[in-house]
């Protein structure tokens, strides 16, 4: 990559006709935003609509990090590395007063089940001892009523089979019987609904998976199991109407990623099929808006391991912009929506072979990060990949522009633009590059591609 300034053409007239606004995923602030190579990025959003990211911190032998977005950039919260040691399956969940919590397979102390919140400006221990007496695995994270923490868990103490505890009293309490399940799991999602009535959702072995909740002191089944025959369970959501939905990969039909919700007493198909035809999906995660409206993300194999979002409406799933809009080889999807149902992803990015963690979402001209005023949200830019130039249009009044690349160095002197601006890109190398527009104290970042 050439280190010099490139030229800008600008055209300040004032267009008669603009092309169409389009909808389209953007990079939340700069794209590759953490220190180093990640593994384990997992994303929440809290009601200040400000998404944060945990992942396994490569730069700090491999301990938990965790970074917020502020609105102009992303800062860590505490300290980068401030687990006690390594970590593996980390989730994160924020309760009702925006504080974070974190549950993890903790390197440091036998693979157990460790819990850390964020007080102030560290983070601390939850418990003087951890909720799994033994090693555990694949935890989820969730609040319960008074915002009362619970982790689900497969523990090893029970042969792998699911423990749910709450911290309550100073201690981790056992929610039922430890190890209750009958099978083991391979993977867990606990959920509540608005009365407090803590679900679970796990797979183990071939007979597929099982939905249980808490109730009168014991769980119970949810449905009946042989409509979830097939089924290895990656999510699962409760919609504000208390219906529980489930997202899978079924295993009798190509793996296909599919929906299902609690329907007159047992487990309906909801549409038909999320993925369709060649599409490999991975990596499922699901999130449902104040609406109820679903939305599912996943992985596409053939489409060179990129992301795809979809929403169920009007009776079918539709791509929610570009399908496979990461770059390739992008990995560990997770989602989220914000308050107004705006729909975020975060993944481990494979741009460059840098492996760091990026976070997008979705830009329909009605909704975003608070920072980024209305005014932004008609930006386009075009083409993109784009080989030796690339337009702006609908740029604010004195747009201010400058040109990263995703080291975060300024290749392009910042210029001043008002409606249109032609980017002149012929001496700048292949690959990803940022794009960011500032006007009247809001900015946006659009992700240009130079490919030839």
């Amino acid at each position: 990559m050439h280190a010099r300034y490139t030229s800008i053409a600008l055209t300040a007239a004032l267009f008669i006709s603009h092309p169409a606004a389009h909808a389209q995923w953007q990079p939340v602030g700069i794209p590759a935003f953490s220190a180093g190579m990640v593994d384990y990025p997992v994303m929440a959003i809290g009601t200040d609509n400000a998404p944060c990211m945990v992942f396994s911190d490569w730069t700090s032998a491999s301990k938990l990090t965790a970074m917020k977005y502020s609105g102009s950039s992303w800062q860590i919260l505490g300290n980068a590395g401030f687990s006690a040691g390594g970590v593996m399956d980390p989730t994160l969940a924020i309760n009702a007063a925006g504080t974070p919590y974190v549950a993890y397979r903790d390197m440091a102390n036998s693979l157990k089940i460790t819990v850390m919140k964020l007080s102030g400006s560290s983070w601390e221990v939850v418990g003087s001892t951890g909720p799994s007496s033994a090693g555990g695995a694949k935890p989820s994270l969730a609040f319960g009523p008074g915002d009362v923490p619970y982790v689900a868990f497969a523990d090893n103490s029970f042969s792998n089979n699911v423990t749910v505890k709450k911290f309550e009293g100073g201690s981790w309490i056992a929610v039922g019987a430890e190890g209750y399940s009958p099978i083991y799991a391979a993977q867990i999602a606990l959920a509540f609904n608005s009365t407090g009535v803590p679900y679970v959702a796990y797979h183990g072995n071939s007979a597929g998976c099982r939905v249980e909740r808490f109730v009168n002191g014991a769980w119970e089944l949810v449905g009946s199991l042989a409509n979830l025959y097939d089924a290895r369970i990656t999510d699962l959501c409760i919609s504000p109407d208390d219906v529980p939905y489930i997202v899978y990969n079924d295993v009798g039909d190509d793996f296909h990623a599919k929906v299902k919700k609690m329907d007159g007493g047992d487990w309906t198909l909801v549409g038909t099929a999320v993925s369709s035809g060649d599409e490999n999906p991975e990596e499922l995660s699901m999130a449902l808006d104040g609406a109820g409206a679903i939305y599912v993300a996943y992985t596409d194999t053939d489409l060179g391991i990129r992301s795809t979002v979809k929403k169920f409406s009007t009776g079918s799933w539709q791509a929610v912009g570009n399908m496979g809009f990461t770059e390739p080889m992008s990995n560990s999807l997770s989602l989220a929506l914000d308050q107004a149902g705006t729909p975020y992803v975060g993944f481990k990015d494979a741009a460059n072979n840098a492996f760091k963690t990026t976070v997008m979402r979705y830009e329909d001209g009605t909704s975003g990060v608070a920072s980024e005023g209305s005014a932004m949200s008609s930006i386009l830019m075009a083409p993109n990949p784009a080989q030796d130039r690339t337009e702006l249009w609908g740029l604010p009044s004195g747009a201010v522009i400058t040109l990263f690349d995703l080291l975060g160095n300024q290749v392009a002197l910042p210029i001043r633009a008002t409606n249109r601006a032609t980017l002149s890109t012929g001496h700048l190398a292949d690959g990803l590059y940022l794009v960011k527009v500032q006007s009247q104290g809001h900015s946006r970042s659009l992700r240009l591609n130079i490919a030839r």
